[in-house]
């Protein structure tokens, strides 16, 4: 357990080591960001988009594995929930985003008033059925 603590240090160290120095800076206005500021936003919606598509294909996989072994349920909510997350960037880059949501919102409002509904219906018989 120790080794690998010290290993850990050790490659951290080597990675803080090999920062270059930009030398130092008296303000933030001698700080300009302007150059590289596109290329920091791509590479930040290309990790995004990896670390989504990453977490929905291992989701995928153990949903797999749990489908094909035993627990069938919970591999099959798995499997959903693996590609809901794969499809996550894809979904909040498109044009057809705020349809998206719109049509969710819609469908989690008709099942909120339908399960409301199938309640007041069910207390209803439960109470005719009493009498």
């Amino acid at each position: 357990m120790r080794l690998a603590f010290v290993i850990i240090f050790l490659l951290l160290a080597i990675g803080c080591g090999s920062v270059p120095d930009h030398g130092s800076f008296d303000s933030i206005e001698d700080f300009d960001l302007s150059e590289s500021t596109q290329e920091v936003l791509a590479i930040g919606q290309q990790n995004g988009t990896s670390a989504f598509t990453y977490v929905g294909l291992g989701l995928f996989v153990i949903g797999s594995v749990m489908f094909a072994t035993v627990m069938r349920d919970s591999g099959l909510k798995l499997i959903a929930c693996g590609l809901l997350a794969g499809s996550i960037p894809y979904v909040i880059q498109s044009s057809y985003f705020s349809i998206i949501v719109s049509g969710a919102l819609l469908i989690s409002l008709l099942i909120a008033v339908y399960h409301l509904w199938w309640k007041v219906r069910k207390i209803e018989n439960g109470e005719e059925e009493k009498s």
